[in-house]
């Protein structure tokens, strides 16, 4: 399975060099006059290839960033795109779509700004050429940067869809980050899966108080309420199963409401700070949520704590998803045989039956969760 980036390929079409006159005038504007000194020489064939190529290694790396930006709400994006170039002086360059099957806008746009901001070198100032981009989706995505991500908002709270099955090809879980005003309430809801929630400020939760760095276990048919206090507060959620959340990206919760007199086969269980720590590969990890504390396999949830220069060698989990949140730190996960920067902004997926190793290049903490429970036994093993 790739669980890792698209691949994006992209040639060159020479198209009317150094004639403007050959150019159509509904597909791009009129370039620039050409920058070169009136005595100078006009480039050779060679010269004008060797600055394409510049240009396309260079840009190639621009272009992963744009994909990977777009693909937060979808990872199934491919196609063909076709730029329509026109370089003048360095600060006039015109770019135009000639074709796009793309389906993405954001990607579209992205990869117009980035080849218009490009310093085209010399050799290709008053050239027209095209450069047609052929982009395969992965399988799958497994690193994206929760920057990107958009959030949508409904009245005091407002969600941000991390993980599901759109974004990531997995449905065995899905992550949101939820964000309430002061004072806001979620509601009294109840859930249809199991829930996770890691607070990153304090609030209560069902009446119980919490503090940022706790967390909250629900079984699937338990019922809670979470309300922000004097400040604004927000929390990652992780449910499984996972899926399409389609409601969650409208800035809707995906639970149903319900009224104050409704009965719950079982309310939230805090879990509270401190928690034990298990030395781990120079750091620390604490199993928070497990079959021990939730007497539910549903998922597991620990906070990992790693210096920089640890390296976790190549696994496989069998039957289990891990998903991890990153809270600080940076280094490469290589997932299927890619390798895949990640930063403090970012959240990973891995599959099951997926090889995939670890290297930090710099002090690490996460939330990491396990669907279903059982992988995160081994940190409590001396």
């Amino acid at each position: 399975m790739r669980t890792a980036r698209a691949l994006v390929v992209a040639g060159m079409l020479l198209a009317a060099c150094g004639h403007p006159q050959d150019r159509d005038p509904t597909l791009v504007a009129a370039p620039t006059p050409d920058a070169r000194l009136p005595d100078a020489p006009p480039p050779s064939q060679d010269e004008t290839l060797a600055a394409i190529q510049k240009a396309m290694n260079e840009l190639d790396e621009a272009l992963q960033g744009c994909w990977a930006a777009a693909a937060t709400e979808r990872f199934d994006i491919g196609g063909k795109l076709t730029l329509r170039v026109d370089v003048g002086a360095p600060a006039g360059t015109t770019v135009a779509v000639v074709a796009d099957t793309l389906r993405s806008s954001r990607l579209t746009t992205c990869m117009v700004g980035i080849t218009t901001s490009y310093p085209f070198a010399p050799p290709l100032y008053g050239q027209s050429f095209q450069l047609p981009f052929q982009i395969t989706a992965p399988d799958g995505q497994s690193v994206i940067d929760r920057a990107g991500v958009s959030w949508v908002g409904q009245s005091k709270l407002a969600i941000a869809v991390l993980l599901d099955q759109a974004n990531s090809n997995n449905q065995a879980l899905s992550m949101f980050e939820v964000a309430l005003e002061p004072g806001a309430s979620t509601g009294r809801r109840k859930t249809e899966r199991a829930e996770l929630w890691y607070f990153l400020g304090p609030a209560t939760i069902s009446g119980t108080a919490v503090a940022a760095g706790d967390m909250a276990y629900v079984k699937a048919g338990g019922v809670r309420e979470v309300i922000a206090g004097r400040t604004a507060v927000h929390a990652v959620v992780v449910a499984t199963p996972g899926g399409k959340e389609g409601s969650a990206r409208a800035g809707a919760l995906p639970t149903r409401e319900v009224s104050p007199g409704t009965s719950a086969s079982a309310g939230p269980i805090v879990l509270a700070q401190p928690f034990k720590e298990y030395p781990r590969a120079g750091g620390q990890v604490a199993v928070v949520a497990d079959a021990t504390s939730t007497n539910d396999l549903a998922l597991s949830a620990s906070v990992l704590a790693l210096p920089a220069g640890t390296s976790i060698p190549e696994h496989t989990h069998g039957g289990e998803t891990e998903a991890l949140y990153v809270l600080a730190g940076a280094g490469t996960m290589t997932v299927g045989g890619v390798a895949l920067p990640f930063g403090p902004t970012s959240v990973i997926q891995v599959p099951p039956n997926v090889p995939h190793s670890v290297t930090l290049s710099a002090d690490f903490r996460a939330l990491q969760i396990y669907t279903p429970a059982g992988p995160e036994q081994r940190f409590k093993v001396k």
